[in-house]
């Protein structure tokens, strides 16, 4: 048939391990599969099924990520490929030989000709698998299928064998040319046949369930669920006749592949796809992980085109990076606490309210809780205007009221301008007496904080029986116990750590979920600082080192000055305290 016309022409684009193919009739169907081997065989089974609807050879343009190639694909499962006179380079013969399978190696040497063409399929051919091209296994659907064919396209071999419940391909009519004295009816018959391996879509036509009849003969309505105890695909007639199916067509319960099976594959005849059918697609990228910073020779070699992959450690950077910028529903408050002056309570509150600020836009509070001399205002920058906590207290109420504005903070706090962080500062010049803060009065406070911030930081005093330690305590969703590499210094972290144990309930809980930061004080007292903290292993969440570092010693606490490496331990220690968040 269509001898001397152009064949009709159908279209693939192959996209990793799915397609779109296009018929000759301007259908558009989607193929998926679970690698590339398998939606090659699914687009040329699809051709080959088109070739038999239309009872002549089709032609296939192919473009994607194989290369765009012209097949032509014949109803026996013939396959050629349409050459240009333009010069063909080596990837598009890779590219071809993808698309087409060479004979299985034979013990002779092979001939440079090619054969001379057959009627019949060589044993090797991909259409093997499908049908061995003669009528025998279409008057014969029972008979035992053809052994597994392998294949060389130049890699090694793979298997390819078609799965023992399904029956050997048959089209609507016999395969070959028709006769002379046959009319153009049988031919619409075909093409109007729907083809036995495309599965039947959820908004498919009913008139696909099964094939028109004559307008006299009474159609009765078949189940298009209930299998027929024949084989799927068995003719009801000889091979000499065309077969009416009285049935619907039973849908194959697995397509051939390569190496595994697949499922089959579901067509979308419609503009958009009903439920029970594959979930289309989304077109945005799910959100993914905290991306990772390329640092020396990998971020040297991307800068030259190479394609390279973050170490380790930065992808464990990146990570702590993202928990200490998180935000949470509510504010949320950590105590600095430990009986004993001098280890390190203030520069622990200034160095995690710059990591959270830094990393989590602002909005960051240190509270200096310290009824005898607290030096956090010392230790960080002053603002525009000097005031306490003395200053904020009476005018709470005011601050708390709707109209109030969220600027209006700035009059009681120091912004740290490079740090983004706010300071509550104490009076360190007022005797404890002059500056006392009741439990009612740290409520009050505590409600305006929690209005202004998302985060409150308290850098506790000494005096563990004050009111607004105490209160401290009962607020607090986090507990953080700094210490030095000194036995005093560690004893008193312990000793607070016990109590807290025994105090109630919440208290317990800080204590078992709390984070110990062991600072190195001295250059030469490393292995001090390691005995120390591994004493606490075990005793707590999470326990984190500190090295030595000039810039933590005395003057301004700012996070850029501070070394490399002590950036690294208070990012660790930061993120270790997020957690227990």
């Amino acid at each position: 048939m269509n001898s001397g016309t152009e064949p009709a022409r159908a279209h693939a684009r192959v996209t990793g391990e799915s397609a779109e193919f296009s018929t000759p009739r301007g259908d558009v169907e989607s193929l998926t599969a679970a690698d590339a081997d398998g939606i090659r065989h699914l687009i040329l089974a699809r051709a080959r099924e088109e070739a038999v609807l239309s009872g002549a050879p089709i032609e296939v343009l192919t473009s994607g990520d194989h290369g765009e190639h012209h097949l032509i694909v014949d109803a026996d499962g013939t396959l050629s490929v349409r050459t240009s006179e333009k010069t063909v380079t080596r990837a598009e013969l890779r590219e071809q030989a993808w698309w087409t399978t060479e004979p299985a190696p034979s013990t002779e040497p092979a001939p440079s000709e090619e054969p001379a063409p057959s009627t019949e399929p060589a044993p090797s051919d991909w259409t093997a698998a499908l049908d061995a091209g003669d009528d025998d296994d279409l008057d014969a659907p029972g008979e035992a299928d053809p052994a597994p064919v392998a294949f060389d396209l130049g890699t090694p071999q793979f298997a390819f064998a078609l799965p023992d419940d399904i029956g050997p391909y048959e089209p609507s009519t016999p395969l070959g040319e028709p006769d002379a004295d046959e009319d153009d009816e049988d031919i619409d018959d075909v093409e109007d046949a729907p083809s036995p391996w495309a599965p039947v879509s959820a908004d498919a036509p009913a008139a696909l369930d099964a094939p028109s009849e004559p307008a006299d003969a009474p159609a009765e309505p078949a189940d298009p669920m209930i299998e027929s105890d024949e084989p799927a695909g068995a003719p009801s007639g000889s091979a000499d006749e065309p077969a009416e199916p009285s049935e619907p067509l039973v849908i194959p319960p697995a397509m051939p592949t390569g190496l595994t099976d697949i499922p089959p594959v579901p067509v979308l005849s419609g503009p958009l796809a009903t439920s029970g059918e594959s979930a289309r697609p989304s077109f945005i990228e799910p959100a993914g992980e905290h991306p990772a910073k390329l640092d020396g020779w990998r971020a040297f070699l991307a800068q030259l085109g190479l394609p390279m992959r973050p170490s380790r450690a930065a992808i464990e950077r990146a990570a702590r990076e993202m928990a200490v910028s998180r935000h949470w529903a509510g504010c949320r408050t950590i105590a600095v606490a430990n009986g004993k002056g001098g280890v390190g309570k203030t520069m622990t509150t200034a160095v995690l309210a710059a990591v959270y600020a830094r990393h989590g836009g602002g909005t960051v509070l240190a509270w200096d809780n310290n009824d005898t001399r607290g030096t956090l205002g010392w230790r960080t920058e002053q603002g525009d205007y000097d005031t306490t906590i003395r200053d904020l207290l009476p005018q709470a109420a005011k601050l708390l009221e709707t109209t109030a504005s969220v600027s209006d903070i700035a009059r009681y706090v120091h912004h740290q301008s490079v740090d983004r962080y706010d300071v509550l500062r104490s009076n360190p010049e007022l005797l404890a007496a002059d500056q006392r803060i009741t439990t009612a009065d740290f409520d009050l406070l505590m409600q305006v904080a929690a209005r202004y911030y998302r985060m409150v930081i308290f850098d506790s005093g000494n005096d563990e029986s004050a009111d607004r330690w105490l209160r401290m305590i009962d607020s607090a969703h986090q507990l953080v116990v700094p210490t030095l590499a000194a036995p005093e210094s560690a004893e008193s972290a312990a000793l607070l750590l016990d109590a807290l144990r025994r105090r109630d309930e919440h208290s317990r809980r800080l204590a078992e979920n709390a984070v110990v930061i062991v600072s190195q004080s001295e250059r030469s007292n490393a292995a001090a600082v390691q005995e120390i903290a591994e004493g606490f292993v075990g005793h707590v969440r999470a326990v984190e080192v500190i090295p030595f570092d000039d810039a933590l010693k005395a003057g301004r606490i700012r996070y850029g000055s501070l070394q490399p490496k002590t950036r690294d331990a208070w990012m660790r220690a930061a993120a270790a305290v997020a957690d227990g968040l």
